[in-house]
């Protein structure tokens, strides 16, 4: 995220408050005058949010990048509603789109949507260091929001080339307020590589390999560029042995369970067709398929795990 965005001050009510602590830059910036509880920083991971509250209706999306969170208490004297009319006026100028802003009312479906969402983002591991004063519980401070939350707006732009969502959560039991930014970003590249002797011995050994070095965009079946020299592997492998093969492709289980099944099956078929239109390889002797969320590796309660179960597979096809 460009640094100019970061430091941008999105309209005069909504503005970093200065406590003397470090604090990680945002693009939404908070209320005036608003204290730091908590802080959470990553420069990759996944959050989930509410798109849509409506009518008892709730739908849900996610974001890939880098993540900023801080809880923080707002100043005394100020109703929740000065709070949240600040960050609608801000989040509008900016040129955000407010996808959902809506009351979520203790033991409403919407109430328990969003807890599913705290959930999924595992709000309460997060480990948040307790800021400047070494007696505040600022875990306690994410509980009121995390069981008790009142009101929820996300937003979402397109600038620059960047999709940024923020999410604002007000707890019904406390001044204070929770605000999550991510920023649309890659997955640091060359991170993983394979090897034409790794992905045989696997083949040998289990009857398939897992091709992490092949990497897609969040929510595409467009092959990176980086994905190349896997590719290339991958085809100097299959130019090696004889049969057949499928290309399975996996996913977390995020995002909803048809979306998954649509997203795995694309993929595997974009790597089917660049084997084949790009290193020669005879279309008779690959076969795609996608099975989604259905043959985790891992838990999909931690980033850790959904990584691993983010992948595609090259599995041995007997001949008929």
């Amino acid at each position: 995220m460009p640094l100019s965005m970061r430091h941008l001050v999105l309209a005069a009510a909504v503005f970093m408050a200065g406590p003397a602590m470090a604090q990680e830059a945002t693009v939404v910036q908070p209320f005036a005058g608003s204290e730091y509880i908590a802080q959470h920083a990553v420069e990759f991971d996944r959050l989930t949010y509410l798109s849509k509250i409506e009518d008892g209706e709730t739908e849900t999306d996610a974001i890939e990048g880098t993540l900023r969170v801080g809880v923080l208490k707002w100043p005394e004297g100020k109703a929740p509603l000065e709070i949240q009319r600040s960050f609608e006026n801000a989040l509008n100028a900016a040129g955000f789109e407010i996808m959902a802003n809506a009351d979520l009312p203790q033991f409403s479906p919407e109430q328990k949507a969003l807890q599913a969402v705290f959930k999924t983002n595992r709000l309460g591991g997060r480990g948040y260091p307790r800021i400047d004063n070494p007696k505040r519980n600022a875990g306690l401070m994410v509980q009121k929001v995390d069981i008790f939350p009142a009101h929820y707006i996300s937003a979402k732009r397109s600038k620059d080339g960047e999709d940024t969502v923020f999410t604002l959560i007000m707890s019904s039991q406390a001044r204070v307020y929770m605000m999550e930014e991510a920023t649309a970003a890659a997955m640091a590249e060359d991170t993983v590589s394979i090897s034409a002797e790794g992905l045989t011995s696997e083949i040998e050994e289990a009857g398939k390999a897992i091709l992490y070095g092949v990497q897609f965009d969040t929510g595409s079946a467009i092959i990176r560029p980086s994905s190349a020299a896997s590719l290339e592997v991958i085809a100097e492998v299959l130019k090696s042995r004889d049969g057949g093969f499928y290309i399975v492709g996996h996913t977390d289980d995020t995002g909803g369970f048809e979306m998954n099944m649509t997203l795995s099956s694309d993929r595997s078929a974009s790597i089917v067709k660049a084997l084949i239109d790009q290193y020669g390889i005879d279309a008779s002797r690959l076969q795609s398929g996608g099975v989604g969320p259905l043959a985790p590796l891992a838990s999909n309660e931690n980033e850790a795990g959904r990584q691993l179960n983010r992948r595609v597979e090259l599995v041995e096809r007997l001949e008929e």
